[in-house]
């Protein structure tokens, strides 16, 4: 068993975007200590790393036939060993997130319990599964909050990040519907029908749009936050508005997720 094949199992690019959103949701947050600073975003791609190798032990039956080069199936890293090594990461992200504050803490226990669970039970469940994935997209930016000196624009770009990317994750499950019906998922478009999918995206996108200018309303976050933020919002909802009149799916997650890159950069500009 190679340290190549354990790096495959943790996938070092997610585990590098967890922890960069969580330097961002620091930035935006605004750092107090320098050394804890540096801890938070170890502990999330750690923690990253065994949701990563978790989702690989519980899927090494479907990989066997459609990822046979991953490292369980292809016989460089035994199940049990990725177990393992899931629960490791999850127990020293943990550990290392309790060294920042009791906030860090709580949500790296959170987040570890979430992605075993997700990986064995929750995925391709109607919505929830949509829900628990969007929380931890959004959540490096909370752990970030957690950190930072002024913990309120940074809570707020977790909240709309989660409904933004509940939004891009149920496109994504009727863009996949046929697939995910093949292996046995349950997915809201699968359950309920992609026209309730659908209206389910517009709805949320509806309620993002709504919340969006609160922030700034708010005082939390600046200007030029509004410029940007509400085309974001409109973007997003606009693309799911357009996926329900039969608008193409894929080009309309893809919009969404465009949506979400300007939504970040509206948190970011009033620090330039």
């Amino acid at each position: 068993m190679s340290l190549g094949a354990y790096l495959e199992l943790a996938r070092p690019v997610n585990c590098a975007m967890a922890a960069v959103g969580v330097l961002i949701g620091e930035l935006v947050a605004g750092v107090q200590d320098p050394v804890r600073a540096a801890l938070a975003p170890l502990a999330a791609a750690i923690v990253c790393a065994g949701g990563n190798a978790i989702n690989d032990y519980f899927d090494a039956e479907v990989d066997a036939i459609n990822r046979p080069d991953r490292p369980i199936p292809s016989g460089r890293v035994s199940r049990r060993a990725a177990h393992r090594f899931a629960l490791g990461c999850f127990a020293l992200g943990t550990l290392l997130a309790a060294a920042i504050n009791p906030t860090c803490l709580l949500i790296a226990a959170v987040n570890s319990v979430l992605l075993y669970a997700y990986s064995a039970r929750l995925k391709g469940t109607p919505l929830v599964g949509n829900a628990v994935v969007s929380y931890l997209v959004g959540s490096c930016f909370l752990f970030g909050a957690a950190v930072g000196a002024r913990p309120a624009p940074a809570a707020w770009m977790f909240a709309l990040a989660f409904l933004a990317n509940l939004v891009r994750e149920i496109l994504k499950d009727v863009e996949d519907v046929e697939g995910d019906a093949a292996l046995g998922l349950r997915t809201l478009p699968i359950v309920c029908g992609e026209r309730v999918a659908l209206r389910t995206a517009a709805a949320i996108a509806g309620v993002l749009l709504a919340l969006t200018p609160v922030p700034y309303l708010r005082g939390a976050v600046g200007w030029p936050y509004p410029v940007l933020a509400l085309p974001a919002a409109a973007v997003i909802l606009g693309a799911s508005l357009l996926a329900c009149r039969g608008w193409d799916v894929g080009r309309a997650q893809r919009a969404v997720k465009a949506g979400m890159l300007l939504g970040l950069l509206a948190f970011l500009a009033p620090l330039v």
